[in-house]
């Protein structure tokens, strides 16, 4: 779907291919709070960016996105792109239009990008169009107003309270994810990376109950497993760099926090993250390895009964956040979490 070409793209108002004008605009249904802009009108793309193809730009927008670039910015290039498209290319249009829905959470563009698809499907991507599906239907429920809140605790924002409220919508949640699944038996591992990338970034927004992220963390670190070949408990051979391996280990951080919540047993929660601990825990000398490892430990240390087992737990995550300082002195988030945590330094 997406070339590997790649433009960089600054938010810097001096930047030579992209600048800002003096205020920032709005889209009429733009609903985000935090957002600073993101109106067409208040980015202006260089002449170098706006000759790029409509999949160039598009694989433009994902790494911009994934980078945290400025809301505007990565919305002017979805636009971009999306005017491009011409129905010679349906299926990198159906894509690209449900990343840019998956992006800015309209579920609108979602529904255009399965129509687009259902249209363009042949015997050669049956995959690539039951994965477009599948996280199509994620993002419908994750967009049902009806699972934005626990109902039981409609007077508080604190996520870690426990819910057991029942997520609307489930029978199209388990299809979603019955057709990401089995798309990505046989997918590579970048497709894979993809998905579970998406998801990530569906952990970050923050109207999701926890029985809703749990379900969908639960799914995007099944696929990884399954593909590293985790699902057996075992993490060896996995290397160091691997990307996916890391987007594992989110995923199972972000599990594991909601699986909490929801009183999930501890002995469950101990059996699924045991293989990315094990892989956490061979390599420490990257310090956002050391971060990761830290942060399960420490929700493993909140959850374990055994006493012993549990000041273990803390004990590692306390070495792994000192490791972190080892390589780089500097690190600001992991000296205040050590603050925290009351251990002096």
């Amino acid at each position: 779907m997406s070339s590997n070409k790649r433009v960089a793209v600054s938010d810097e108002t001096n930047s030579k291919r992209v600048r800002r004008t003096p205020v920032a605009a709005h889209a009429d249904d733009c609903q985000d709070t935090e957002c600073t802009g993101c109106a067409a009108g208040a980015i202006v793309l260089d002449q170098e960016v706006l000759d790029l193809s409509a999949n160039q730009l598009v694989a433009m927008a994902e790494q911009e996105a994934s980078e945290g670039t400025d809301r505007a910015v990565v919305t002017k290039l979805y636009e971009a792109a999306l005017e491009k498209f011409d129905g010679k290319n349906q299926l990198p249009h159906a894509w690209a239009l449900l990343s840019f829905a998956e992006y800015i959470d309209f579920d609108e563009y979602a529904i255009q990008a399965v129509a687009i698809a259902d249209k363009s499907v042949n015997d050669d991507n049956q995959t690539q169009v039951l994965l477009l599906k599948g996280r199509a239907n994620v993002l419908k429920v994750c967009l049902n107003q009806s699972n934005w809140a626990d109902l039981d605790n409609a007077d508080t924002d604190d996520e870690d309270e426990p819910t057991e409220q029942k997520v609307a919508g489930d029978k199209l949640l388990l299809q979603g994810f019955d057709e990401i699944t089995r798309s990505l038996q046989n997918a590579n591992s970048q497709m894979v990376l993809n998905t579970v990338t998406a998801f990530l970034a569906r952990y970050d927004k923050r109207p999701l109950i926890s029985s809703l992220r749990m379900q969908i963390m639960d799914t995007a670190m099944s696929i990884a497993y399954m593909t590293l070949q985790w699902d057996t408990g075992s993490s060896e051979g996995t290397p160091e760099d691997s990307d996916l391996a890391l987007a594992a280990c989110k995923s199972t951080l972000y599990w594991a926090l909601a699986a909490s919540a929801c009183l999930v047993s501890e002995g469950e929660i101990e059996d699924r993250v045991r293989p990315a601990v094990q892989y956490l825990a061979r390599h420490t000398n990257n310090a956002d390895v050391c971060k990761l490892y830290a942060q399960i430990m420490l929700v493993l240390s909140g959850l374990l009964s055994d006493d012993d087992a549990a000041l273990e737990a803390f004990d590692s995550a306390e070495n792994a956040l000192k490791q972190v300082l080892k390589i780089n002195p500097s690190d600001s988030d992991a000296r205040s979490q050590l603050e925290d945590l009351g251990i002096s330094i």
